[in-house]
């Protein structure tokens, strides 16, 4: 058995590749070298999920956390919102509706506390997490989360 433990988002890859070439080494199984370090993730140019988004078409601290994949983000906020679905989760926070809408229907989030304090990062800053609290729970109730 192979336990990783911790880590951040910027090393998951490297942590990920050593555990499998652990394994690999320790039961001397068959494997072709690594390619993840080659392989882009969604939103980043080349991958195949990824669409081209024109600059100012949307928020550029949305496109700079969703990349090539932040018109399926507005998307999935329009669908289940409707109007306002680009608007912030509250005053100051620079992160859409939208955002929260695609963390609970496509990231995987399990709660509005995920959303806040995984998804998100808005929960770093506890007042930020307060003022956006309402909103994430309304959206997570129309999500059925």
């Amino acid at each position: 058995m192979i336990t990783v433990v911790g880590g951040k988002l910027t090393t998951y890859r490297r942590m990920a590749e050593d555990a499998v070439d652990t394994a690999v080494r320790l039961r001397e199984l068959p494997a072709r070298a690594c390619w993840t370090a080659r392989l882009p993730l969604v939103g980043a140019p080349g991958h195949r999920d990824s669409r081209p988004t024109p600059e100012g078409a949307v928020a550029s601290s949305l496109l700079a956390r969703h990349g090539g994949a932040a018109r399926e983000v507005l998307a999935a906020g329009e669908e289940l919102l409707g109007a306002g679905y680009g608007a912030p989760v509250a005053e100051g926070i620079d992160v859409t509706r939208a955002e929260i809408v695609y963390a609970l229907t496509h990231e995987g989030a399990l709660d509005p506390e995920d959303v806040l304090h995984r998804r998100t990062r808005i929960g770093l800053v506890p007042a930020d997490a307060d003022r956006a609290r309402p909103t994430v729970e309304e959206i997570a109730a129309k999500a059925r989360v």
